[in-house]
């Protein structure tokens, strides 16, 4: 029999007492359906009714176009209302009552019920979800397919709602108003829950069929009746996995997304390699063409589930094109679905226009909403579609497809045009490589630069994983954006100056007598002549916004804004666009405005606004110590969204750079999540677990800031292995074991290093040359010494122990005198092995070589240098240039004439070790044997007048570098040549004002990346 409305009535009364109460409806969920098992199996029994009864929002398909005021109307015709008792049913229209209209209806009822019903008489779920369904079907707001419907032959329209009121029990009535109106507020049912209960396989079809009589209709099908039962329940789930495939004209849900709040954040929710795709702002289309009948037919779905092919019918033949009908190209033979977004595109700016400007192109069931304050559509904007995403293809379906799989299907599907049909842009991001927090960082800091909207990282997974054991059937998605990170999204403060009241968002607040629930935000005008002259001040309405229960409590106790009605307010003019959208309107005016703090997702013109205001605004705090001529004022706002909007015209690296160390600094305690896996390496060995690094390179000291792109591109040999340190102990005599220095002598010595240890001292910025350890960098000390050519190699030295400074980090480790380390390798020369001798006198030209070995047996240790003729001709800073000892490419094709370059090259003492890049790459096959242990190599290019000339010989180079040996073809870091004029201003001591414009050193500066 069919299902009475009075059982579903219970269900939400029990679970809106526990929410009232804070607690769990789950149990009570669980238990009802377990009570009314019988019914819910009966085979007249409407599932599919049921759950549009128990989950109304989800019926977007179905549009009323009834609220609160006409709604009461309605009850007061049906229940034939005197004048006394229509007061008493809009009550709820009056602050703090605490009430709303479906509670002045029961309090109706309650005082005089309708004649009672038999009970066989009752109303059903099944005659409800049908008058709704009638009644939604006369409305041209509502889908094809339910105006199409039998049910909109019927012309008695809101006069069915009549006849239900008059067979409502009075707890039947109040909600039965709430289905009308669409919210069960503030009770929430898990739509997750409530499909399990109905049926353990439900949630899995609905994955695939978001539509209830669909997904009921494809669960009925595969059960099998005739089977035992414990066959039956096998071979059920099996026929049910089976048929759950998406189907043409019924929309496919969505994967569930997170939000990641860091960088951090999104390595720990992502897992293995991950799609990096751009954030592309515009309206998402579900699209599903349908070849098999020869004549193409199109049908579009929104993000909310709506048939929106009407409304987007401009966008039809841009999609069969892309498809290449009617042509060889095409491979799409009866059908498929796809995913996209709608953008509209400049074909004379060559850009995606901004979201607003798709309501100028796009009509709403043949209007156009919200344009009256716009400039009308241009000639040379169109209509664009971006595609990500392919769920059929040809009656095949992609759901249990990996996202790489299904990329490949949609490249060979989809023909490109630009400005009209294109597939996102994606990077490919192992996030089991220790470099994945800093590729990602760059190509977020690359998006927020392009003023992009942000990312999405998607997992390898299938879009559906339908036989998923540990509960997560849907592939992972992250949306990042750079307001969800930290204050980012922080805009300023904006006065408050007024409010409205909503009776159904009222309720969900625990807070008798709550009078406001939405607060008017405005920014002033003459902020100067109120000033001044003390003129009245006069706001422009920018926002509405709700806030928290907790800020809500503050603003109630510790504000005292004045409110007055609007019609009584002389304290302030206000002028209140039309196009602001709210729950209520602004009925109360404060003459003394409270001061919120707003944080928004970007800026946009509403419809009907026409200037620039917050999009998405949230309130982050509540400011009493400040009143509203402290706040934004209405020109700075629209400044602000000016410049947060305007796209440049070329990509700027260094606001590039300058993002990617905010995100830096935007991880859990101002510490970049890589940067210990980055730095970490091992410079000495110690008896004891420490976490000393590799030394910085000499840039690095002078920047409190250490991102882990810079370290890379300025620190090329010790990118990621610790440095092997079983050479550095190896004595000078490999035959007398008595020679060899006692491990107990040798622990002391360590601990005395390590007790003399000073942090200010290690941390303390110096001149450092930076020098080889075989394959690891060290520090040399910053004495005075004379240059290599006046060095008396006849006059006597002595064996003298360096200090040697042990940090934490391992940052400082100091070697002795370069004249007396050569003056003891003369008398001690005979004393190296051989296989060791050959190895240090083998030392490329122009390359400083360090080695750190033991030479009596109390311990002692001399770092003993090798050189062999070493350029030192820096004008500024000798061979405490920071370029010494790198290898300078210079890429022609990249680079302009410029004699201040050759200038700078000359005093930087480098002209002669100044290469070609294409004549390097030639001699050494592309850096085919650089490895970990190579020197620093520095490519300069010119980003400034050369822009695009570096970026193609760039993606060049790392093209044809890509097809070497991963392990040795190390890393190359590529700057902008002005480099040299800062470094001059950074090594030159009798240049005293070290400025590097705005930034810490010339390093960050002028970094372009690394190939």
């Amino acid at each position: 029999m069919p299902f009475p409305f009075i059982l579903v009535c219970d269900l939400l009364d029990e679970c809106h007492r526990l929410c009232i109460a804070s607690k769990s409806n789950t149990r009570a969920v669980v238990d009802w359906f377990a009570r009314h098992r019988g019914r819910l199996d009966a085979h007249d029994t409407d599932l599919a009714a049921l759950l549009s009864t128990l989950l109304p929002e989800k019926r977007t398909d179905r549009v009323y176009c009834i609220r609160a005021p006409t709604l009461e109307k309605i009850i007061g015709r049906a229940l034939m209302l005197g004048s006394s008792r229509i007061v008493e049913l809009s009550l709820y229209q009056r602050p703090g009552q605490g009430a709303d209209l479906a509670d002045c209806a029961e309090r109706i009822l309650n005082a005089t019920p309708n004649p009672t019903c038999k009970e066989r008489l009752r109303i059903s779920v099944e005659e409800i979800d049908e008058v709704l369904h009638s009644l939604a079907s006369r409305i041209k707001w509502s889908s094809p397919s339910v105006r199409n419907s039998q049910a909109a032959l019927s012309l008695r329209g809101r006069c069915d709602l009549e006849n239900v009121y008059r067979r409502l029990t009075a707890r039947e009535a109040k909600w039965f108003t709430r289905l009308v109106l669409k919210s069960y507020q503030p009770l929430i049912l898990d739509s997750q829950l409530v499909y399990r209960c109905c049926d353990s396989t439900l949630p899995l079809i609905l994955k695939a069929q978001d539509d209830f009589a669909t997904a009921i209709q494809t669960l009925q099908l595969a059960k099998g009746s005739m089977l035992p039962s414990a066959t039956r329940k096998t071979l059920r789930r099996e026929r049910i996995l089976a048929a759950i495939k998406p189907k043409l004209g019924v929309k496919v849900g969505r994967q569930n997304w997170l939000k990641g709040r860091s960088i951090k954040h999104c390595l720990d929710m992502g897992r293995g390699r991950m799609s990096v795709e751009q954030k592309i702002d515009g309206e998402y289309c579900q699209v599903h063409v349908d070849l098999a009948s020869g004549k193409p037919r199109v049908q579009i779905f929104s993000k909310s589930g709506k048939d929106s092919t009407e409304d987007r019918h401009k966008l039809h033949g841009v999609i069969i094109k892309s498809l290449g009908f009617g042509t060889s190209r095409c491979n799409v033979r009866k059908g498929c679905i796809l995913e996209g977004e709608l953008v509209v595109y400049n074909d004379v700016d060559r850009k995606i226009m901004p979201f607003h400007k798709i309501r100028n192109h796009v009509a709403r069931r043949g209007r156009f909403m919200g344009v009256d304050m716009d400039s009308p559509p241009r000639s040379y904007e169109n209509l664009m579609i971006v595609y990500y995403d392919i769920l059929l293809h040809d009656g095949q379906s992609l759901l249990g497809v990996c996202h790489s799989e299904r990329f490949k299907v949609l490249r060979d599907t989809i023909h490109c045009e630009r400005g009209r049909a294109e597939l996102v842009s994606r990077t490919l991001v192992d996030f089991h490589r220790p470099t994945a927090a800093s590729e990602l960082r760059k190509v977020f800091a690359s998006i927020i630069t392009s003023k992009g909207e942000g990312l999405v990282l998607k997992s390898d997974d299938p879009y559906f994983n339908l036989e998923a054991s540990n509960g997560r059937s849907s592939g992972l998605c992250i949306k990042l954006k750079k307001e969800y990170i930290g204050n980012f999204g922080d805009v300023g403060d904006f006065a408050v100056v007024g409010a409205g009241f909503n009776p159904a968002k009222a309720t969900s607040y625990h807070i008798p007598g709550l009078r406001w629930t939405i607060f008017y935000v405005g920014c002033l005008n003459n902020k100067e002549k109120v000033k001044r002259w003390n003129e009245k001040p006069e706001f422009t309405v920018i926002s509405a916004v709700e806030i928290s229960e907790a800020l809500l409590k503050g603003f109630i106790q510790h504000c005292s804004s004045a409110p007055v009605p609007l019609d009584e307010n002389y304290v302030t003019k206000l002028h209140i666009p039309k196009g602001i959208e709210a729950d209520a309107p602004l009925t109360v005016a404060f003459q003394k405005p409270a001061v919120f703090d707003l944080r928004c997702f970007s800026f946009d013109k509403p419809g009907n606004m026409g200037f620039w205001t917050l999009r998405f605004p949230v309130v982050s705090k509540i400011h009493s110590d400040r009143d509203y001529l402290d706040t934004v004022t209405f020109d700075e706002l629209q400044e602000m969204a000016k410049v947060a909007r305007a796209t440049p015209d070329l990509e700027d690296s260094q606001e590039n750079l300058a993002w990617i160390a905010k995100l830096e600094g935007a991880d859990p305690r101002g510490r970049a999540v890589d940067a210990a896996s980055q730095l970490t390496a091992t410079t000495m060995p110690t008896p004891s677990p420490s976490s000393a690094r590799t030394p910085l390179p000499l840039a690095m000291y002078r920047s409190p800031s250490r991102s882990p792109e810079i370290l890379r591109a300025s620190q090329v040999s010790q990118r990621s292995a610790a440095v092997s340190t079983a050479p550095l102990t190896t004595p000078f005599t490999s035959s007398a074991a008595d020679q060899q220095p006692r491990m107990s002598e040798i622990g002391n010595e360590r601990k005395k290093r390590r007790a003399s240890f000073s942090p200010t001292a290690a941390l303390t910025p110096k001149r450092h040359a930076s020098v080889t350890v075989q394959s690891s960098t060290v520090s040399v000390s910053n004495k005075s010494r004379k240059p290599l050519e006046d060095v008396d190699g006849n006059a006597s030295q002595q064996s003298v122990t360096p200090q040697q400074s042990f940090s934490g980090d391992g940052e400082a480790n100091q070697c002795e005198d370069v004249t007396k380390s050569l003056s003891f390798l003369k008398e001690t020369q005979e004393k190296v092995p051989l296989h060791a001798r050959s190895r240090l006198l083998d030392t490329p030209r122009g390359e400083v070589g360090c080695i750190l070995k033991p030479v009596s047996s109390d311990g002692t240790y001399l770092m003993t240098k090798i050189l062999n003729q070493v350029n030192v001709g820096c004008k500024f800073a000798g061979k405490k240039c920071h370029l010494f000892e790198h290898t300078i490419l210079l890429a022609s094709k990249a680079l302009g004439v410029s004699s201040e370059r050759r200038v700078l090259l000359e005093a930087h003492g480098i002209s002669e070790t100044a290469t070609a890049l294409d004549d390097w790459l030639l001699q050494n096959e592309r850096g085919a044997t650089l490895g970990d242990a190579s020197r620093q190599i520095i490519i300069l290019v010119d980003t400034v007048d050369k822009a695009s000339e570096t970026k193609l010989v760039l993606a060049e180079l790392e093209r044809n570098r890509k097809e070497l040996p991963r392990k040795s073809r190390g890393w190359i870091a590529v700057y902008d040549w002005r480099l040299l004029a800062h470094l001059r201003i950074m090594e030159d001591d009798e240049t005293k004002e070290k400025y590097f414009d705005g930034f810490h050193d010339p390093w960050r500066r002028w970094y372009c990346g690394i190939v």
